[in-house]
Formats: structure tokens, C-alpha cells, sequence
């Protein structure tokens, strides 16, 4: 086991990086500031490798470098911002970085060389998780049938996820086959240890909170999710409500719920692809046949595969906007990588997920608040997503190229041609993921952005 130093003012980001390092068996500490940083470097700390951005909030990255390599700890630099051979170079040959990593990164790629820097042999994903580890949320919620679920439009108590073995799992966008535990039980499963392996490998750690929704939001942790280009899962709670998310390479792949409302056969009712005779019907099918709701809708013909998939998408979209306004509540991260032959091929792109969620669910007013008249924004230096991968109208590229910290959101209106909650969903979508940031001080000409190292 290695004792870790991550240094990166992005605190989702730190948050999923220390917890992968804990996956893999080490101890990390995470600091947001350089200063934090050299605090702690005291006389008697010890690291036996650190990684380091190079754009910090208050000093330059080279010198938490510079205070590593006088301790003799092994450093990792990374950063958004300085890309390219030039800045590899001066990061590791003039400040003494073992090896440089441009964001996005592979985070994998990027803790098996914190595990050589520190001098741990690095661990192989194969040795991180095997197919009878994989939990998926949705096969421990048994399904229920029409009547049932209308009785279930609040969250349930766990009793009423008993259900017997014999009940078909509802549709999961990427999951086939059934687990015998109910869902009351999947905290305990979480927390239990791994069996033994039958090869040499790491114990799997529990399935632990990583933090509180009240110091971030869920569009930030999906900006996290994909700069680190993570696969695993990410676990969302608030009181009784239990939502899962699933990645493959940063993109949303499904989602799962334990609100019936949520489901795939209720949510295709509400969306009118189905009547209540059809699921009926579907419900029945699938427990005489041990099948998925979904699968069950195919063969009767009551869906196309191209509907399912079109479905499964704007479930998996709704049961993440849900969360976008939760501000209490808790989150977690696991290393499970859902990789099944036989899933439904979904992969949505963060970006284009928080922009589309506040333009569908935010309303006036609530969007009146969070964007005050008076509000500087102006653009991130080292934004999760290239601007080329989002999906912005014509209008929509032109109020982000006038949002360049000179004008408040008030300026930003009269400048637009789109109507004002078009304008301020945008804006709010931008911020949210980490494209745009609020400027507190109004701008002097003096003043300038320097990223030098």
C-alpha cells in the first residue's frame, strides 16, 4: 500500500481520484490549494508519490513540484491548461515531474503511474473487478406488477422490495440476468467484504460515500466522470431515494432507480409508447418466461428495438436530471465496470446531458435566481469538454463567445437573440459544466490570466 498526495483544485475531480487509489488498496490525502499542499509536507509526513496540477487557485504547480522533489517524493503532474511537448518537458525535466499527463486522462493510465513513481507494481483491471463482482441496482429490484406500481409512486420503505425470487428483474439498459437478493439488501452487500479470490489478487474495498451533495452538484460529478475518462459507477442518495449511474470512458451508459415511477415499463406508460392492457400483457409475458420487461415488450411485438433503445436513452436522461437540483444528500464511487456482451449499446455524452437537463427542467424563476443580473461569467481555463464537442445552436456560440467576463448576465440578455430563459438555461448548463465560471471583481485592462508554469 502507498500513501498518495493529490493536489488539484477541481475537488470532484480529487474526490474520484482519491477513491480509485482506495479501490486499489492505497491511502490518499486530497488538497485543493498549493498552499495546502506544502502544509502538508511537514516533518513528519510521508508520501511515497504525489500528483499535481499545474494550474492551482493560488500558487504555480511548479512549486508544490519543487517542495516534492526536496522531500524526495515522486511527483505526477497534470493539467488542462499547458499541453504539449514543450510543457511535458519543463514539467518533468526542469521540475523534476516523473511523468506528465494532459487532461482529459486516462485515470487508469494515470494510477498506474502513481503506483511505479511510488513503487507499487501497478494492478491490471482484470485484477480490480471479475463478472461475479458485478451488482448491478437494477437486478435487485424486483419487478412489480402494473397494480403494484401504482401503489408505489413514493419512495418505497425496504420491505416492499421483498418480492419472491421467481419475479422478473425490470428492463436495465445493459443488465440480463437476475440476482436472488432483494434491493433492501444492497448496503450490505456494498459493505461486505469481497469472497476470497481464487487467484492472487487485491480484496475489493466497500462500497463507500465519497461525499455530500450539499458541496457539489451531480452535473459536476459527471464533468468529473469524464475528464478522468472513468469507467465504474457513480451512487447518488437522498433520504430513502437510492440512484445509480453507470460509465464506460466518462459517458453515461444507464441508470437505475428505486422509484417505480423511474422504472422502464412505467416510464414507457408515461411517455405514451405503451397502454396499461400493454403492460399488462408485457408483465405477464415476462414472468411466465423469466424475461426482461423489455425484452418481454420485443418479442410481443410491442416495441422495436430502435424504440427500446430511444427509450432506454430519455429513461436513463430523466433519472439524471432528477438529481441536477438535489443540494443534500450523498454520493459514492465504485470501480464496477459494467462491461456485458449482451447490453444495450447507450453512451451519452455528459456535456450535451447537463446542457439539454437545464434547458428541459430548470424554470424561469428558479433560473432568475441562480443567475443574478448582476453575474460575470467568463470562460474556464481548463473546461472537462472541448467546445467543438458540444451541441450549441448558432445563437447559443455566440452568447458564450460574448460571455467573456466583461459583461454581467444583464449585458448578456440585451446582446442575445435568445429569449431569456433560453438564454439564462444556457448560460446556467455552461456553468454547470464547467465551461463558463463566475468572475467576482469586475475586470481591469491591467489585469491578465498568466499560466506560465
Amino acid at each position: 500500500m502507498a500513501r498518495l498526495l493529490i493536489v488539484e483544485d477541481n475537488q470532484e475531480l480529487a474526490s474520484l481520484i482519491a477513491t480509485v487509489a482506495q479501490t486499489r488498496g492505497h491511502e490518499a490525502l486530497t488538497v485543493f490549494t498549493g498552499e495546502s499542499a506544502l502544509e502538508a509536507l511537514g516533518p513528519h509526513s510521508r508520501f511515497d508519490a504525489a500528483l499535481v496540477d499545474l494550474l492551482l487557485p493560488d500558487i504555480r504547480g511548479s512549486e508544490v513540484l519543487g517542495a516534492l522533489r526536496a522531500h524526495g517524493i515522486p511527483a505526477i503532474a497534470v493539467s488542462g491548461v499547458y499541453k504539449g511537448d514543450r510543457f511535458a518537458q519543463e514539467a518533468t525535466q526542469v521540475h523534476g515531474a516523473r511523468a506528465f499527463f494532459e487532461k482529459p486522462f486516462e485515470l487508469d493510465t494515470v494510477m498506474d503511474a502513481l503506483e511505479e513513481a511510488a513503487g507499487v507494481p501497478p494492478v491490471t483491471h482484470g485484477e480490480l473487478l471479475d463478472e461475479v463482482d458485478l451488482l448491478v441496482l437494477e437486478e435487485l429490484v424486483q419487478e412489480e406488477t402494473p397494480a403494484q406500481e401504482e401503489s408505489a409512486l413514493e419512495p418505497v420503505s425496504e420491505p416492499a422490495f421483498e418480492q419472491p425470487e421467481a419475479a422478473p428483474p425490470e428492463e436495465a439498459a445493459g443488465v440480463s440476468e437476475a440476482l436472488p437478493l432483494p434491493f433492501a439488501q444492497r448496503d450490505a452487500v456494498w459493505t461486505e467484504a469481497a469472497p476470497a479470490p481464487v487467484r492472487q489478487r487485491r480484496q475489493l474495498p466497500e462500497w463507500s460515500l465519497a461525499g455530500d451533495l450539499s458541496h457539489t452538484s451531480v452535473p459536476r460529478l459527471l464533468n468529473a466522470y469524464y475528464e478522468a475518462r472513468h469507467h465504474g459507477e457513480l451512487k447518488l442518495r437522498q433520504g430513502t431515494v437510492l440512484k445509480v449511474v453507470y460509465f464506460e470512458a466518462g459517458r453515461v451508459v444507464y441508470a437505475a432507480s428505486n422509484l417505480a415511477p423511474e422504472r422502464f415499463g412505467r416510464f414507457c406508460l408515461r411517455k405514451g409508447a405503451l397502454t396499461e392492457a400493454q403492460l399488462a400483457e408485457a408483465a405477464g409475458y415476462a414472468r411466465e418466461h423469466s424475461l426482461r420487461t423489455g425484452d418481454a415488450l420485443l418479442k410481443r411485438g410491442l416495441l422495436s428495438p430502435k424504440q427500446r433503445r430511444h427509450l432506454l436513452e430519455e429513461q436513463v436522461k430523466d433519472i439524471l436530471w432528477s438529481t441536477f437540483a438535489w443540494t443534500e444528500g450523498q454520493y459514492g464511487f465504485s470501480p464496477m465496470r459494467p462491461q456485458r456482451a449482451d447490453l444495450v449499446p447507450l453512451s451519452l455524452f455528459p456535456g450535451d446531458l447537463i446542457l439539454e437537463g437545464v434547458a428541459r427542467t430548470e424554470t424561469l424563476v428558479a433560473l432568475r435566481q441562480r443567475m443574478a443580473p448582476g453575474r460575470r461569467l467568463f470562460p474556464t481555463a481548463d473546461p472537462p469538454y472541448g467546445l467543438h464537442e458540444l451541441k450549441l445552436a448558432g445563437p447559443q456560440a455566440m452568447l458564450l463567445a460574448f460571455a467573456d467576463g466583461t459583461k454581467t448576465v444583464e449585458d448578456l440578455l440585451a446582446l442575445t437573440d435568445l429569449s431569456e430563459r433560453e438564454a439564462l438555461a444556457t448560460l446556467r448548463g455552461l456553468e454547470l459544466s464547467g465551461v463558463l465560471e463566475e468572475r467576482q471583481q469586475t475586470p481591469n485592462r491591467r489585469q491578465r490570466i498568466s499560466f506560465g508554469l
